[in-house]
């Protein structure tokens, strides 16, 4: 489906009196004769230049020499952390220090960053924590890390070169494919630093390249080279969903190609026996299927070998897998809770505690809503003793009192006592602030930053009018019974008002100044959402001895690889399908392909530089019309068929269908499935799709320029040339495109490279479209 199968039209067979030619590819066809019998210039004898012999070769390494160029051009600029160098830095840092984390991407990508500051004695002491951040005086070897990932970006258009030609194109389209990637300005941006994508990419070429080798195979089946290259298509698209989930869409692309080729296979006119078609499908459903799980399913394995040590991703998980880690809260201190101690509340998803103070909301809030100036509840980033509540049953009792009396006597009280006022799961208590004594207290007030929410406060011990409000249940997540005990670390839980069925919960946004920057925190009417889950770290004066922690780590229950596993897949499903907080730079599919808005990455206010993440415009619209003219072109010939009208030579028809079909499926494939999502998207996610515009452009440009496709054909990447361009016009019509692609990349290149600051007039000259919201126009 990839390659061209170039053979006689039927009406030329039933004019010639001859049977059709046997099915080859472009690049296996000999291709010394037109295909309506007339002998080339070249079949007469008349051989080409040295040049011109060898001048794929010499195709490849000026896009190899450019593209290494536009990569690694002043690298080391800025010294600063840049975009989400914040997070795939932070992550590659956390493998090396082997500390566990979380994220919703698998974890192949991260862990070839982190293979590169391995290789260069990195220790991940740098944990990247906001763009801007200063790399030199910190000690970051930024710019050996930088160059690890450029890697993979300077090797796209080396790829996109050879995808061209093993697919039977000329070195003039081949090349001007691999020259528009090359000075695309969203790919050497993306390409040159600390991020995913273009491994990814990478590995989603690589496996475009692979199974056009294998497909050129295809009379060839079950030799070595064909296992090869079939093997190598399954490696590479395993690498690519490791690196991240949108490879499954190259695994949807190559899987309808495979699809269609088995379909032809199994036609009895090509006198296929139903065994010999078992072997052709085990043998695809092995190396596209089996190979690229178990590679997926691999690197989780190390990730999790690595990943040993207790870290920020431990609270996404369940007790079970965090008891897994080293130094672990839970694995080291989990005990059970009494009423009657002082215990913290630790939201699982935010991290913050639950403390209040004598501060009050204000009367009246931005909007003019009304509050009920009652002490705040908040959630802070730090511990401290506002952090404290003393944990209390509902109901108060005679008996509750004296064991009261007693623990703060300092009386040793017998273990078997203590036991009776263990909480358990769907207890009813009351939460005492122990600075301010005051209790946990929702009512029917709306929340400072959610209108729709309760608010959080708390009630004085001898409001008995209001005590209702101070009735909570505490639920524990996924306890199987009623005797399922509260403890420190292990248990996730919600905290229910009894009344009023909301539950306690916090979101990331900021309260204003009077709310000290905490988190607001307040009920949430809809209690059973992953985010109302809250741990008790700790309870105040309370440490394991050693007998205990030695006790504790023989209860640990081993948990598999494969448990682990699945639990992290739902974790990442759940997390990547959460992701809809608005972005300020985030877009929607349909704006990518006309470069409407790109992406702020990294600003410096003083030397007024910038690094902003855009496509090359000029490139991106002349892709955009070759999509539509590839279109309209195969609408326009299918109709003529059906009229028995041929306009297309027969050769130069199936290529365009077959061959450009496959790349236009590639653009589809890449593009389309966004618009199905939920989630904040952004332009990056755009980047695989722009290059398959990109070859369509060049598969256009061959189509509008060269009709003797045989003479014009790469059998391989590095095989010899017989011509390299029909006309002048030709060449004019190549000049110009690249011309045209070098000059708006050169425009753009402050903006990709942010080493230069630009005027408040050169800002507005480069904002083509009203959209580009670019810094320092002012």
């Amino acid at each position: 489906m990839s390659i061209d199968e170039p053979q006689l039209t039927r009406r030329q067979v039933k004019e010639a009196g001859k049977q059709a030619a046997p099915e080859a590819s472009a690049s296996d066809a000999p291709g010394d004769s037109s295909e309506d019998g007339k002998q080339s210039k070249h079949s007469k004898g008349v051989a080409p230049s040295w040049f011109v012999k060898n001048s794929s070769s010499y195709a490849f390494t000026l896009v190899a020499v450019l593209s290494f160029v536009t990569r690694y051009w002043k690298i080391w600029d800025p010294a600063q952390v840049v975009f989400d160098e914040v997070h795939f830095g932070k992550f590659a840092s956390y493998y090396l220090r082997q500390e566990y984390h979380f994220d919703i991407h698998p974890p192949l990508a991260k862990m070839v960053i982190a293979l590169g500051g391995w290789l260069v004695g990195y220790d991940g002491h740098f944990l990247f924590e906001k763009i801007g951040m200063d790399y030199m005086s910190n000690g970051v070897p930024y710019i050996l890390l930088r160059g690890w990932v450029a890697m993979f970006g300077f090797a796209l258009p080396p790829l996109v070169y050879m995808i061209m030609a093993e697919s039977g194109y000329s070195v003039a389209a081949s090349l001007l494919a691999g020259v528009l990637v090359t000075f695309d300005n969203a790919l050497v941006t993306q390409g040159r630093l600390i991020l995913l994508d273009n491994i990814m990419i990478f590995f989603m070429l690589a496996a475009i390249y692979s199974y056009v080798r294998f497909f050129k195979l295809r009379y060839k089946a079950f030799g070595t080279q064909w296992w090869t290259w079939l093997l190598s298509t399954g490696a590479m698209l395993g690498c690519a969903v490791s690196c991240k989930m949108v490879g499954l869409l190259t695994m949807m692309l190559i899987g309808s190609a495979v699809l269609y080729d088995l379909w032809r296979i199994i036609d009895i006119r090509r006198g296929t026996t139903m065994a010999q078609f078992t072997q052709h499908f085990m043998a695809r459903a092995f190396a596209l299927l089996a190979v690229p799980f178990a590679l997926y399913i691999s690197f989780f394995y190390v990730h999790f070998a690595v990943l040993t040590s207790s870290g920020p991703g431990d609270a996404y998980h369940t007790a079970k897998f965090q008891m897994q880690l080293l130094n672990n809260p839970m694995r080291q201190s989990s005990f059970d809770v009494h009423f009657g101690d002082e215990i913290q509340f630790r939201h699982r998803d935010t991290g913050v505690y639950m403390e209040s103070s004598a501060d009050r909301y204000p009367l009246r809030y931005a909007d003019q809503r009304v509050s009920s100036q009652g002490p705040q509840v908040t959630g802070a980033k730090k511990r401290s003793d506002n952090a404290y509540w003393r944990i209390k049953p509902a109901q108060a009792s005679d008996e509750f009192a004296q064991f009261m009396a007693r623990k703060q006597a300092g009386e040793a009280i017998p273990a078997e006592e203590t036991d009776r006022w263990a909480v358990h799961n769907l207890d009813l208590v009351q939460l005492e602030h122990v600075s301010t004594g005051m209790n946990l207290r929702t009512h029917d007030v709306a929340s400072p930053m959610t209108a729709t929410n309760m608010e959080i406060t708390t009630l004085a011990l001898n409001d008995t009018a209001k005590a209702a409000d101070t009735v909570w249940q505490i639920k524990i997540d996924r306890a199987n019974t009623n005797a399922t005990r509260l403890q420190t670390s292990a248990s996730f839980i919600r905290i229910v008002s009894q009344k009023h069925g909301v539950a306690v919960w916090t979101h990331t946004k900021a309260l204003p100044d009077w709310g000290h920057k905490h988190q607001e925190i307040n009920g949430n009417k809809k209690p059973n959402e992953k985010s109302t889950l809250w741990t008790v770290p700790r309870i105040r004066g309370r440490s394991a001895s050693a007998e205990e922690l030695a006790a504790m780590t023989k209860k640990i229950v081993k948990m598999g690889f494969l448990a682990k596993f699945a639990e992290l897949q739902g974790l990442m499903f759940r997390h990547n399908n959460a992701l809809t907080t608005v972005h300020p730079f985030q877009s929607t599919p349909i704006t990518w392909p006309f470069m409407v808005r790109g992406i702020s990455f990294w600003t410096d206010k003083d030397s007024r530089r910038q690094i902003y993440l855009m496509g090359n415009p000029v490139g991106w619209w002349i892709s955009d019309v070759a999509l539509l003219m590839y279109g309209a072109t195969m609408v326009s010939i299918a109709l003529l068929t059906r009229r028995n009208v041929e306009v297309v030579d027969g050769i130069v028809q199936r290529h365009m269908l077959r061959s450009t079909g496959f790349i236009v499926a590639a653009w589809v494939l890449h593009y389309a499935p966004f618009f199905l999502m939920g989630r904040s998207l952004f332009l990056h996610h755009y980047l695989p799709s722009s290059i398959f515009a990109y070859m369509t452009l060049a598969a256009v440009f061959q189509f509008a320029s060269i009709m003797d496709y045989p003479r014009f054909a790469l059998k391989h990447w590095h095989s010899n040339v017989r011509a390299l361009v029909p006309s002048g016009v030709s060449v004019v019509g190549f000049g110009i495109l690249v011309a045209a692609q070098v000059a708006c990349f050169m425009y753009f290149a402050p903006l990709t490279y942010g080493t230069t600051g630009l005027s408040v007039d050169e800002i507005h000259s480069r904002r083509w479209l009203s959209s580009y919201d670019l810094h320092f126009q002012t």
